[in-house]
């Protein structure tokens, strides 16, 4: 059995018997959790008493003296576990509420209204649980902890889901519901692969930067970028389709709204051989690709997508081609479209109207862009909807990776030219994030 099979059984059984016994014994398993962070706080204040008077550090006393105050709150506020709980839960629904309304309000100045109804039904739904949460305080303990509980027994499904070895060899993905990590974590997964990476080279340890199950070329390949620092750690997703990149992002920054969150959807496409060493030379990122196999079905599918994409785009000309100012490339070279036109000859498009005509950062994103592509094949990664970042895709890819039957073939990391992952130190002028 494969090291990725093993930890999702372990984490399926874990997260299903943990929520099992939250949805059973509730109010036990609240009050277990309340002596268990008594406990570990009062002799975590022993522990640091006893070092501050053996090393008289500072550190140790204040680390104590914090350690005491938490026991004697915990003790006398036993209901403060339960009010964090609401009110984190509930924050978090008013802020899905607050994206999901964002979008809602983009969608009608485009006209586009296909999906208004759901979108309308989320906002409530999310805006409706929040409220009661934070305004409601005599909601009961045990009623949160069951939710809480069904949560865990679901992600175990999923874990138990993801470990099994596929459809034997006509494996095909089928759009339906996919339960996805957690936003938060789901955000810090490009930037935990790279550390990862770079943990590993700093030990001397080798690291496989080429894995293929097949001898057969797969088609499209759909990459997640990461650098070190800020939004970049976040990532960006971008997809090729026979060695050509499609990019979709907010690059024009004259359009920039709410700190730069909103602003015209815009896609570039790009020859592979050239988009690759750019992004890593000089944009410094590091690239998870993985490669995807497809049929004749399937390639007829990818293309009706593009050739829609095509019809439904204009060309937009960056800062440096509208000034015509190739020979004062440095007056341009903070601009990431015209940074990029200038090294590589990228053609960039804006949209003329729809779904991808305005980008959201918690919406309508790189990640939404590329799944109009795989979706067509079937993948069913954003049939949830949640706030979606590009690892996200990386735990949907890295999982149909280690499935031995599923479409994706190949898995690549791209590093700079010596080889080597990136350093904070190396890091050069960033690329917007998706």
């Amino acid at each position: 059995m494969s090291s990725g099979r093993s930890f999702d059984l372990t984490a399926g059984l874990v997260l299903s018997v943990l929520g099992s016994v939250l949805v059973l014994l509730p109010e036990n398993i609240y009050d277990l959790i309340l002596n268990l962070a008594l406990f570990i706080g009062f002799f975590n204040t022993i522990y640091q008493l006893v070092q501050y008077i053996l090393k008289k550090n500072l550190s140790d006393l204040l680390f104590g003296l914090l350690s005491l105050a938490f026991v004697v709150i915990l003790s006398r506020w036993q209901e403060l576990p339960e009010w964090f709980i609401r009110v984190m839960f509930g924050t978090y629904l008013l802020c899905s509420a607050v994206v999901t309304g964002i979008q809602l309000v983009l969608d009608v100045e485009d006209s586009y209204l296909s999906r208004i109804a759901g979108l309308l039904f989320l906002t409530a739904v999310y805006g409706a649980l929040g409220f009661v949460l934070l305004f409601s305080p005599d909601l009961d303990t045990t009623i949160l902890m069951q939710l809480f509980g069904i949560y865990f027994v679901v992600m175990g499904i999923r874990f138990f889901m993801n470990a099994l070895p596929g459809g034997g060899k006509n494996y095909h993905w089928k759009r339906g519901r996919r339960i996805m990590l957690p936003p938060a974590i789901s955000a810090i997964l490009p930037d935990w692969f790279l550390q990862h990476i770079n943990e590993t080279m700093k030990k001397g340890e080798p690291v496989i930067l080429h894995e293929q199950k097949t001898s057969r070329k797969p088609q499209l390949q759909v990459m997640v970028h990461v650098g070190p620092k800020g939004f970049q750690k976040i990532g960006h997703i971008s997809f090729a389709y026979k060695g050509v990149v499609y990019s979709y992002g907010n690059y024009d920054s004259d359009s920039f709204r709410l700190n730069g969150t909103i602003g015209d959807g815009v896609f570039f496409n790009l020859a592979a051989e050239d988009y690759i060493p750019n992004m890593l030379q000089v944009e410094k990122n590091t690239i998870f690709e993985f490669g995807i196999l497809l049929d004749a079905e399937q390639e007829q599918a990818v293309e009706a997508e593009l050739a829609k994409m095509r019809n439904n785009s204009y060309r937009w000309y960056t800062k440096i081609e509208r000034s015509d100012g190739y020979d004062r490339f440095s007056q341009f070279e903070a601009d990431y479209p015209s940074r990029l036109h200038y090294r590589s000859g990228a053609k960039m498009y804006k949209f003329k109207g729809g779904k991808f005509r305005t980008y959201w950062a918690l919406g309508d994103n790189c990640a939404a862009f590329t799944d109009v592509v795989l979706g067509a094949l079937g993948a069913d990664v954003l049939n949830i909807r949640g706030i979606i970042s590009p690892g996200t895709y990386l735990d949907f890819l890295q999982t149909e990776y280690l499935r031995p039957n599923s479409p994706v073939v190949t898995r690549t990391i791209h590093t700079l030219a010596d080889g080597s992952a990136m350093s904070s130190d190396a890091f050069g002028k960033p690329d917007r994030p998706c």
